[in-house]
């Protein structure tokens, strides 16, 4: 198959966009991943400053400290809700990108396929060319052969 032809154009611009699908992909990983670690560090602290809360109120607490205490953890709780909505959004856009990107190299390896098979039937109209030549060539030799000698002496 020619460098130049219109199938291996298509299956350049499917190429680049199989790899511009790949690295968004990757893109998305990478913001589902931190999304996932900002909210397990969110979590954690909640749960450091609870126990921190309870160790003080073991020890005797005013009601305003344990109302500052309670608004902190409200505050965080209302955290972790928006990061754990920023997390799904993550984990949904993360889907989209995979099935973006599973088309995109659906549609590459359809173009690879037409190509292959391009590129059999060309070797295939070679090969017969070549062997019709060969015929023609051998049937030729066949006729020399068999004529008597003409003109000779």
């Amino acid at each position: 198959m020619s460098k130049n032809s219109p199938l291996t154009t298509l299956a350049d611009l499917a190429q680049d966009s199989t790899d511009k699908a790949a690295r968004e992909l990757g893109r998305l990983q990478g913001l589902r991943t931190q999304a996932e670690q900002q909210l397990n560090a969110l979590t954690e602290y909640r749960h450091e400053y609870r126990a921190r809360m309870q160790a003080i109120a073991a020890e005797g607490m005013t009601s305003s400290r344990w109302h500052d205490f309670s608004r902190f953890l409200d505050s965080l709780d209302h955290a972790i809700r928006q990061q754990t909505s920023a997390l799904a959004k993550a984990e949904a856009d993360l889907v989209a990108g995979r099935v973006d990107w599973q088309t995109q190299k659906r549609r590459q390896n359809s173009f690879d396929t037409l190509i292959t098979r391009a590129e059999v039937r060309e070797q295939q109209v070679a090969t017969r060319r070549e062997q019709r030549a060969n015929d023609e060539y051998a049937a030729r030799i066949t006729r020399t052969a068999r004529q008597p000698a003409t003109g000779q002496n």
